[in-house]
């Protein structure tokens, strides 16, 4: 042996050891390219053939390779022989072939589960492809009994999250109200306020009319006999607050006091108590006493009141305020406008089972609404069809909106910020009348949150594109704007 052969057979130990540090080190680097967010790392990462087909629907094939599963199968021996008494052993001493015998079904099939987990969510990390749902797996049904020897692979089928493509969004024409505040407007807004201040004052003479409290005695029976419920004594009521029947405000309007006035009022069929479902009472109401609203002056002392100095001030202040309020209505119309035609602009791909949650969902609303509103069963049942129609119509449209303001507010680079957060915080407060500081600590646990962010990035995608919109002022007359605050009541009724 030539003295170079030598050298280069017999290594130092300290060269030798260098060396299998160097290994180590850059084997430990290289399998950090295959530890996930969990911790779990592949000995081999899996391998995918990825196939998008229609409707977002997705077909991946699988290939984890076999040291993977050996690896896995260690794992959870040793968990079971930690955790598990065998028989005749020490706990963890158990040998390894008697654990294979008892419990090596469960072993592999744990094993497969966990790894097909692992797989999926490698699969949406390193190649952005995610199930909205569980996805339908072919080639795992028999995993007790998996090959160890091989590598595992399995088909999985899924869909995604749906796409958008943007349209040509920027110079869309987007239409701006513009109206004058009449003079009317604002004084029915004080009248409002007075109204608040008012006070019920008796009534010497005269009719009970819509607005007036009266104060009664009211005995029903059905078929004669009294039910639950059916009297009681000098009961205050407000007519024309419909809180009872339209048959008992009736009879009791134009009555004087001292009166006695009779109602016969029929039950739903869907009425909460099953004894007077569709029965017929018979109410006997005697009108004890009438008392109509009297309200204070109009002048500088009811607007101290008020917080303000003078009746001049007062108005100036109710003008501003409904102003700021029209202009927030302004905003959000506009808001809504370039909401549908974003929707209206983009190209979409969607898929089916969400398109089917969103009008479900929508259906299932609009039932409840109805429901809530005591609508009867029937009523329900003769607008199905229509109701459906809506609906699907009404999920539709949204499930879009929202792709396209996800597109939208990437593209556009909207960011949520903290004062973003605490300025919704006022917004919500000063609307509910609510402490800042008690809204904000609600609003701020990690489920308001994530809804709350949701709703201010919507807002802020739809502001950045009214930047880029071209804005039509459309001035409004005043028979227009009542006949748009009716609709708007309706709407807002509707919802």
């Amino acid at each position: 042996m030539t003295d170079q052969n030598k050298d280069s057979r017999e290594q130092s130990p300290e060269e030798t050891g260098a060396e299998a540090a160097a290994d180590a080190a850059a084997t430990l680097e290289n399998n950090d390219d295959y530890t996930m967010e969990n911790g779990y790392q592949w000995k081999e990462p899996p391998a995918f053939d990825i196939e998008h087909k229609d409707n977002c629907v997705c077909v991946v094939k699988v290939t984890i390779p076999k040291s993977n599963l050996n690896a896995m199968l260690d794992e959870i021996f040793e968990e079971v022989n930690d955790s598990a008494q065998i028989p005749g052993f020490r706990r963890g001493k158990a040998p390894r072939k008697l654990l294979e015998k008892r419990l090596g079904k469960y072993a592999r099939s744990n094993a497969v589960e966990r790894l097909a987990e692992y797989a999926t969510q490698w699969l949406a990390d390193k190649h952005e492809v995610a199930p909205i749902a569980p996805p339908e797996i072919e080639g795992l049904e028999d995993a007790e009994n998996i090959a160890t020897d091989e590598d595992l692979c399995y088909t999985m089928t899924f869909e995604t999250a749906g796409k958008c493509e943007l349209g040509a969004y920027e110079g869309m024409e987007i239409e701006k109200p513009v109206a004058e505040l009449p003079d009317s407007a604002v004084d029915s807004t004080i009248e409002n306020m007075r109204t608040r201040f008012g006070r019920y004052e008796p009534l010497a003479e005269g009719e009970a009319a819509e607005g007036d409290q009266v104060i009664i005695d009211f005995t029903g029976t059905i078929d004669g006999e009294a039910f639950e419920g059916n009297s009681a004594e000098n009961y205050p009521y407000i007519l024309g607050s419909q809180r009872f029947s339209p048959e008992m405000e009736t009879a009791i309007t134009g009555a004087k006091a001292g009166d006695t006035v009779t109602a016969e009022v029929t039950f739903p069929e869907d009425h909460p108590s099953e004894e007077l479902s569709g029965k017929t009472a018979v109410f006997e109401i005697k009108v004890n006493e009438i008392k109509r609203r009297e309200l204070p002056d109009l002048d500088d002392e009811l607007a101290k009141r008020l917080g303000h100095d003078t009746v001049d001030e007062l108005r100036e202040s109710v003008r501003a305020r409904m102003n700021e309020n029209t202009d927030t209505q302004v905003r959000d119309f506009m808001r809504e406008q370039a909401r549908r035609k974003l929707v209206e602009c983009c190209t979409f791909e969607l898929p089916k089972t969400q398109v089917e949650r969103a009008i479900d969902g929508e259906y299932s609303n609009m039932e409840q609404r109805m429901v809530e509103q005591h609508v009867s069963a029937e009523e329900i049942e003769k607008h199905r069809e229509e109701m459906k129609k809506d609906a699907e119509e009404r999920g539709l449209f949204m499930l879009k909106s929202t792709y396209a303001l996800q597109e939208l507010a990437k593209k556009e680079q909207v960011e949520v910020t903290e004062s973003d957060f605490e300025d919704y915080a006022k917004r919500m407060s000063d609307e509910m009348q609510q402490s800042y500081e008690i809204m904000k600590e609600y609003l701020m646990s990690d489920d308001m949150r994530n809804m709350m962010e949701y709703q201010i990035k919507d807002t802020k995608a739809l502001d950045a594109l009214l930047d880029k919109a071209s804005i039509v002022l459309k001035p409004i007359d005043d028979e227009e704007t009542d006949t748009d605050k009716n609709e708007d009541d309706k709407e807002k009724a509707d919802a």
